[in-house]
């Protein structure tokens, strides 16, 4: 297999994975129970767990990016070649719909509905710029420790990230684009993708510009 073949299909089917897991834990919590706070707890540890196992399985097939900013990051830290974005940002995005869809169809929701849940405000959009700065961050400052400890820092760090932030982390713009297409707990309006999106590139460049100050 072409190592830009194996480079898609590591994308793809990881970033699929990734929006089933935030997607469908989410509708999997709405149906067990009222209570915000159990929702938000379930749908945290599936991430988190789901994060690990992920990029521990996929970091010798493709990087585990899972994430057009994080793939962004590499290549201006000349980790990635350039013209691999290509190959990479596609895989992601197609990734993240197919698995949005998934998750949709497992539950008996339609394959595509528009959420119309509203995450406005500029507190958000700040939340989402430090989100993704941090993740980013964490992902470049664990590199050198191997693929485990990367995998740990990631997951630990976006399951904190769901409680800390009034984002909830999104920190990829692919998966907020997926979860403009779900109408359940995590989805996202398409009013507030585009400044979720812009949040995201952000809190990347950032934490490239400090990356390469301090790392």
């Amino acid at each position: 297999m072409k190592k830009t073949n194996k480079y898609f299909l590591g994308e793809f089917i990881g970033s699929a994975f990734l929006v089933m897991i935030v997607v469908g834990s989410g509708i999997m919590a709405e149906n067990l129970t009222d209570n915000l706070a159990i929702m938000l707890l379930a749908n945290t540890i599936a991430t988190g767990a789901g994060l690990f196992v992920l990029i521990t399985v996929f970091s010798d097939i493709s990087g585990a990016h899972f994430n057009p900013f994080v793939s962004l990051a590499m290549v201006l830290t000349k980790k990635l070649n350039k013209n691999l974005l290509i190959t990479y940002i596609p895989a992601q995005v197609l990734g993240c719909l197919f698995g949005v869809m998934l998750a949709n169809f497992f539950f008996e929701y339609p394959l595509i509905e528009l959420s119309t849940k509203i995450r406005p405000g500029i507190n958000i959009f700040v939340a989402e710029i430090v989100a993704t700065f941090g993740l980013i961050f964490v992902i470049f400052g664990s590199l050198r420790s191997g693929k485990i400890v990367v995998a740990a820092s990631v997951a630990t760090f976006i399951t904190a990230g769901y409680w800390f932030t009034s984002s909830t982390s999104f920190a990829n713009p692919a998966v907020a684009l997926a979860r403009t297409f779900t109408n359940t707990f995590t989805g996202i309006s398409y009013t507030n993708t585009p400044s979720y999106i812009l949040a995201e590139l952000i809190g990347a460049l950032i934490a490239v510009y400090v990356i390469k100050k301090l790392i």
